[in-house]
């Protein structure tokens, strides 16, 4: 007679057996049906929208599949898809700063882009032209772009070699274009910025006959607002074109200068008044006085 110990291992045996055919049919079946899963839709959908789109959806597919132009993954199995090597591809694209792709549990392929934010026009003195955005990087002219951004001329700096000195210029003009993006009586009235061999900006109006230096400060509020106090006296006496050269580079003032003398408007408090005066002084009458320091 077989021992009852006996028949219970052979039970307990057959009982393990049971379960590990039942996963095994149960994985080969899920294997099977993952293989047959084809790409049932794609959207892509970018995730700054508040922007001016740079890039559109062709583009888009253009960039994952670059040799591929008609090629449809509508239909194709969803296991042929190497997503991280896709994404690599997309961050070729000089306009894209981040991309993520996903499969959703209805076969929807998912294509989030970030693009670049441009927020400068950049020319160089061979007349070269880029877009810089905020994170410091020179992006490619595109054929149908229209933004209003600030325009920085005379940009000579080589990004591939860029010196201490150059990338601070760099985050000024990163600084400023901020700022006028923010301000937009400033985006309409500033024509364009001059970048000296120094580094110090100087700015061509679109209203008034006169260039505006900046030096080499970056405390924008400051200024503008007290250049704005002296575009409120120019309106009042209807004197825009009186002067050649406003120049806020120095602390405290801000000194006019027309071809027959220069003239200064006092110190910061007399700025601050809706009152402002402007004394003619000697043409000389800042030869001593020492830029302000950052």
């Amino acid at each position: 007679m077989i021992k009852k110990s006996t028949i219970l291992k052979i039970f307990n045996i057959l009982f393990w057996l049971l379960i590990g055919s039942g996963l095994s049919f149960l994985l080969i079946s899920a294997i099977t049906k993952e293989k047959v899963k084809v790409c049932k839709q794609i959207e892509i959908e970018f995730l700054d929208e508040k922007l001016i789109n740079m890039i559109d959806k062709q583009e888009v597919h253009n960039s994952l599949w670059p040799s591929q132009s008609n090629w449809q993954p509508l239909g194709k199995q969803i296991t042929s898809f190497d997503l991280f090597a896709l994404e690599n591809q997309l961050s070729k694209n000089p306009w894209i700063e981040n991309a993520d792709l996903y499969f959703d549990n209805q076969d929807v392929l998912h294509i989030d882009i970030k693009q670049k934010h441009p927020v400068a026009r950049l020319f160089t003195p061979e007349g070269s032209s880029y877009y810089l955005d905020n994170h410091f990087s020179l992006l490619p002219l595109k054929s149908t772009d229209h933004i209003a951004l600030p325009v920085f001329t005379n940009f000579y700096i080589n990004p591939a070699g860029m010196k201490r000195s150059d990338s601070a210029t760099i985050e000024r003009i990163t600084s400023l274009s901020n700022f006028i993006l923010n301000d937009s009586f400033w985006l309409a009235q500033i024509e364009s910025i001059y970048i000296k061999p120094d580094n110090g900006f100087e700015l061509s109006t679109q209203v008034g006959d006169h260039t505006i230096e900046l030096g080499v400060r970056n405390d924008w509020s400051p200024m503008f607002n007290k250049l704005k106090l002296l575009y409120q006296k120019f309106n009042r006496e209807q004197s825009w074109n009186r002067y050649t050269n406003i120049n806020l580079q120095y602390k405290d003032q801000v000194v006019c200068e027309r071809s027959s003398a220069k003239m200064i408007v006092a110190d910061s408090t007399q700025l601050d008044s809706t009152q402002i005066t402007v004394p003619v002084l000697n043409t000389n009458i800042n030869q001593n006085t020492n830029p302000s320091k950052k």
